[in-house]
């Protein structure tokens, strides 16, 4: 099998859930390591003539965050996707999931997510499984979580968005669907959910983590989003990287309403254990 964005958090944990598994996993990354079977690989050049030869299994992560503009994320992300799907249906691999988030759902001002609805339409129209992931987590996670996790160790907490809700995903029930969606004879032609359907408090998330990153009591303050949000959007256009991006917070005051077909997968036994109280 083959996984775009092996070096990222949900690509790396897939990896080695799939490694574990029996397959031999073929890491598609800007960066390909020594001794590895690594293809170098990124969305905003043309596949490699013989990336997925041999492929029967491609699991698509690889999303580019650097860029931030409307155009720049269609140019990279949309069109580097529908790239990869093409070169996929070329070579023969029998079985592409295209890895969405629970950002991705109709209405979405974010960015971010109206690329993943654009990828599942494309995955979809070519008989490709499409999967919203939850908010991913671990004893060591990435990603946004690994995000959160730094701002809940803070001596004072922002708590932005703080009545909105979360759906999350333990890194094993991420690693057993995609199993099991690259095991079933036929994808669904409907996005399937990948997360727990009872969504976490923004708040108690926060202080499950704090709890866990062991920094004590803090104070926490409740703070309107919307400025926030555009004063990170004029310091964006600056030098600065900040830790977590305009858009990315857009996913995180505005959740999806629901999670799509959460029945699919519990058919296939796969079950999303609850985030821990």
């Amino acid at each position: 099998m083959a996984i775009t964005g092996a070096g990222g958090y949900v690509g790396e944990r897939a990896g080695a859930g799939f490694g574990a598994a029996g397959y031999r996993v073929r890491r598609l990354v800007r960066r390909p390591g020594d001794g590895r079977d690594d293809v170098a690989y990124a969305l905003d050049r043309p596949v490699m003539e013989d990336a997925l030869d041999g492929v029967d299994t491609l699991v698509h992560c690889a999303y580019d965050f650097s860029v931030l503009r409307r155009d720049q994320i269609w140019f990279v992300n949309v069109l580097g996707t529908q790239r990869l799907l093409a070169a996929a249906r070329a070579a023969g691999v029998r079985r592409t999931i295209f890895i969405s988030s629970m950002s991705a759902y109709r209405g979405t001002r974010q960015l971010y997510g109206r690329a993943k609805l654009a990828g599942e339409a494309m995955a979809l129209s070519q008989g490709m499984c499409a999967v919203r992931l939850g908010l991913v987590y671990g004893d060591d996670p990435g990603g946004m979580m690994g995000t959160l996790r730094r701002v809940a160790a803070l001596p004072v907490i922002p708590l932005v968005g703080g009545d909105s809700r979360q759906y999350t995903l333990h890194e094993e029930d991420l690693v057993a669907g995609l199993l099991a969606l690259a095991r079933v004879e036929r994808c669904p032609d409907q996005v399937v959910g990948l997360a727990h359907p009872e969504p976490v408090a923004f708040r108690d998330l926060m202080a499950r983590i704090r709890a866990d990153v062991g920094a004590g009591s803090a104070r926490v303050i409740r703070v309107p989003w919307r400025p926030v949000y555009w004063g990170m959007r004029v310091a964006e256009r600056g030098p600065a990287r900040l830790p977590l991006r305009a858009d990315s917070l857009l996913g995180l005051v505005r959740p999806a309403p629901s999670v799509p077909l959460p029945a699919y997968l519990e058919g296939l036994g796969v079950r999303v254990r609850p985030f821990p109280a």
